[in-house]
C-alpha cells in the first residue's frame, strides 16, 4: 500500500463529484444533521491533487478527494487535504508504463489527519532520498543522516565521512499527540554481516532543528544482544541511558518491533512480548519516528531496516 493517514469515518450516502482535468470537490448533499459528505471524485490528469470534500447541510465535513493518475512516468498526486473530522484523500495512481518507461511510483499520502484519533501507515512503496512519502517524513538535522527507502524496504545511510560517531540516520512524523504507539516489521538478510553492530530504532516525542534532535530511542540490535531506550538531549553524541535489556528469542526477518509511549512511561516489544520498559518525564510532546545505526562499515545499506511502519495516537 502507498503511505496513508488513517481515521474512522461514519456512513452516508452521497454523490461523488465530477472529475476534470485539475481537480473536483466532493459534491454536497441533503442527508439529517450528523451525517457525512463522501469526498471529491478523483482527479485525471497528471499530478493533479484532489479536491476536498464538501460538507453536507448540518453535517461532518467530508474527505479529501483522491489525488490524480499519473502522467506517463511520474508520480500520482498528492491526496486531497481533509477537513476536520474525516480522511485525508488517498494518492493518485503510478504513471501508466509506455514506450519511452513506465511509472513506477505511487501517489503521495493525504496531507492532514482526523480531527480525533491520528494514524499513519506505509509499506514503503517509493523510491526516496531522503524519504518523504509527499512530506509526511522529516529530518532537519544537520549533524546526522537520512533514511533512504527503495524496493519495499527503509534503511539508514550511515556512517558518513566528516559525521560524528552516532550520525543515526533517522525521520520522524508529525501531527501527533503525545501517547501513541508504534510498530514496525523488521527486514533481516539472512547472511547479514555481524563484525559491526547494527540497530533498528523506533523514535518518541521527537522533535528536531539543525543542531538539535530530541526525543526517546527504542533500538534493537540485529542479533537481539541489546534492546535500549535512549534519551536524545539534543546536541550530537549526546544522550542518556534509560534501560538496557534484551531479545534472547532472537531477532528474524518479519519480526514486529513495537513501543508505545503513555505519560512518563515507555514499553518495548518484539513479536507480543516486552522486552524493555522505562519512565522518564523529560518530554511531553513529540511525534513518533524512526532511525537505524550500524557501528562501523561493515555490511550494506539495507540489511537490517524496516519493511512496514504504522503509528497510532492513543487515549
Amino acid at each position: 500500500m502507498s503511505a496513508v493517514f488513517l481515521a474512522a469515518v461514519g456512513c452516508a450516502s452521497s454523490s461523488d463529484g465530477e472529475a476534470d482535468d485539475a481537480s473536483s470537490a466532493g459534491g454536497a448533499v441533503s442527508v439529517d444533521n450528523g451525517g457525512s459528505a463522501l469526498g471529491g471524485g478523483s482527479s485525471t490528469a497528471g499530478n493533479g491533487t484532489g479536491g476536498a470534500g464538501a460538507p453536507s447541510a448540518g453535517g461532518a465535513y467530508g474527505n479529501g478527494g483522491a489525488g490524480g493518475q499519473g502522467a506517463s512516468s511520474n508520480a500520482g498526486g498528492k491526496g486531497g487535504t481533509a477537513n476536520t473530522g474525516r480522511h485525508a484523500g488517498s494518492g493518485g495512481g503510478g504513471g501508466i508504463s509506455t514506450a519511452g518507461g513506465g511509472g513506477s511510483m505511487s501517489g503521495g499520502a493525504g496531507s492532514t489527519l482526523d480531527g480525533g484519533g491520528v494514524s499513519y501507515m506505509t509499506d514503503f512503496n517509493l523510491t526516496e532520498s531522503p524519504i518523504s512519502e509527499g512530506g509526511a517524513w522529516k529530518n532537519v538535522g544537520l549533524d546526522w543522516t537520512i533514511i533512504e527507502t527503495g524496493g519495499g524496504n527503509a534503511y539508514g545511510t550511515q556512517p558518513q565521512p566528516n559525521k560524528q560517531q552516532y550520525d543515526d540516520s533517522y525521520a520522524h512524523l508529525a501531527g501527533f499527540p503525545a501517547n501513541y504507539t508504534v510498530s514496525a516489521v523488521i527486514h533481516k538478510e539472512a547472511n547479514i554481516d555481524g563484525s559491526c553492530t547494527h540497530e533498528v530504532e523506533i523514535l518518541l516525542r521527537w522533535s528536531d532543528g539543525a543542531h538539535d534532535a530530541r526525543g526517546y530511542e527504542c533500538n534493537l540490535a540485529w542479533d537481539g544482544g541489546y534492546a535500549e531506550i535512549v534519551r536524545w538531549n539534543g546536541k550530537v553524541n549526546d544522550f542518556t541511558y534509560l534501560t538496557r535489556s534484551g531479545a534472547p528469542m532472537g531477532v528474524h526477518d518479519g519480526d514486529t518491533l513495537s513501543a508505545s509511549i503513555v505519560g512518563n512511561l515507555i514499553k518495548v516489544t518484539l513479536n507480543g512480548v516486552e522486552i524493555a520498559r522505562a519512565t522518564d518525564s523529560t518530554f511531553a510532546t513529540g511525534n513518533p519516528g524512526m532511525a537505524f545505526w550500524r557501528g562501523g562499515s561493515c555490511g550494506k545499506r539495507g540489511d537490517y531496516g524496516f519493511t512496514h511502519y504504522e503509528a497510532s495516537s492513543l487515549p
